[in-house]
């Protein structure tokens, strides 16, 4: 939740939040399919319960403060951050039950707007659309520039989020064309925004949106 609220003090136009459903089919926020990293522990996210998952404290503040971070629920998430702040939420699955993590989402998100799912599971997405039909989404790649923008036409999605290294004009354009716009993760520099926004790229994903937000005013 930290970071989620730096991120919007910073003046980020779009928070994004990577979700995965605990073993009792609650969706949390949390990037790593395991607890190693962040938490210095053993343990998988899809393998424990919520309440499992928010005992464990994190060794990782993203603020520096002193009191130990935990992991936040889907719901916390949408509590305690504006309603008027759009969301990008990032699905992640390895063994949870697909239909299952989409009737979480779609409970959760029932008097919610501004909300965009994305997923690099595309049937996932799939299941998202045959559940959730006016849900916007947007399918993730690193590769493959013409299957992205062929199952982006499949899903009817709402924009294509796309690796930084595959944001080339070629794709931008065509996802242009189709009425898409194309997002591209994780920028991080200043002078490869500056390219890629030359571009015609609608939006970047950052670790640092108040850093790289500064140095695109000052440079402009």
């Amino acid at each position: 939740m930290e970071s989620f609220q730096l991120a919007v003090a910073q003046g980020a136009d779009l928070v994004e939040v990577d979700l995965q459903l605990s073993r009792d089919g609650f969706l949390v926020a949390f990037h790593d399919w395991d607890l190693q990293r962040m938490a210095g522990t053993a343990g998988v996210v899809e393998e424990l319960t919520r309440e499992e998952l928010r005992r464990i404290p994190l060794t990782w503040h993203p603020t520096g403060g002193s009191r130990p971070a935990q992991i936040a629920g889907l719901k916390e998430v949408l509590e305690r951050l504006p309603a008027e702040i759009p969301l990008n939420l990032e699905l992640k699955r390895r063994w949870a039950d697909p239909q299952v993590l989409v009737a979480a989402l779609g409970s959760a998100l029932a008097d919610r707007s501004q909300v965009l799912v994305s997923s690099f599971d595309w049937a996932l997405l799939a299941e998202v659309r045959r559940q959730l039909p006016h849900q916007p989404l947007a399918p993730l790649a690193k590769r493959g520039p013409r299957e992205l923008l062929r199952t982006a036409a499949e899903l009817d999605a709402f924009s294509v989020h796309c690796h930084r290294r595959l944001g080339r004009r070629r794709l931008i354009r065509a996802a242009k064309k189709s009425g898409r716009p194309t997002l591209v993760y994780t920028v991080n520099e200043v002078k490869e925004a500056r390219k890629l926004l030359r571009r015609g790229t609608a939006g970047l994903f950052t670790d640092f949106p108040g850093r790289l937000r500064h140095g695109l005013e000052e440079s402009s």
